[in-house]
């Protein structure tokens, strides 16, 4: 991945010098940083803002296991964070991956049942049921995987 194009692209019709403030940096090192040249000798490439957030995130999930802040940034700017799964689809039919969908669709449905067989869902339910939810996500985009790979393409 190639980070300072990213950041080129983000920063199209951004105020630099408002960037640049925000982040405490001169314009002229925000546009060092996005050329990807360090301002100072010795001339080379410098890590920039993504290169070292996304360091940061792997150094603190290699060490830890988890990625607390790349879970907090999704959540801070409203979005959910899914990991794609590895890839476990066999070469068994579509068939039986549509049944597994289907299969953890039915937990979740049923967990959600039993969370408001008192008319409230309390806390505790609440996480089992997005427990059910992130194991359903997980089935269908292992579906979706095995779809955009091929798996699905020839004939058992």
């Amino acid at each position: 991945m190639n980070t300072t194009k990213i950041l080129k692209e983000a920063l199209k019709g951004c105020d630099r010098e408002k960037v640049a403030k925000a982040i405490n940096m001169t314009k002229g090192n925000l546009n060092n940083m996005i050329a990807g040249q360090k301002p100072y000798p010795p001339k080379g490439e410098t890590p920039n803002v993504i290169d070292r957030v996304q360091t940061l995130i792997e150094v603190t999930s290699e060490t830890t296991g988890r990625f607390e802040i790349l879970q907090y940034l999704t959540e801070f700017f409203g979005f959910v964070m899914v990991k794609n799964p590895a890839l476990e689809v066999t070469d068994s039919p579509a068939i039986s991956q549509i049944s597994k969908i289907l299969g953890e669709f039915a937990k979740l449905i049923d967990e959600i049942g039993k969370a408001n067989e008192d008319g409230i869902i309390e806390q505790f339910e609440a996480d089992e049921i997005r427990t059910k939810w992130e194991s359903c996500k997980r089935a269908i985009e292992e579906f979706v995987l095995a779809c955009e790979t091929g798996k699905f393409n020839k004939i058992i």
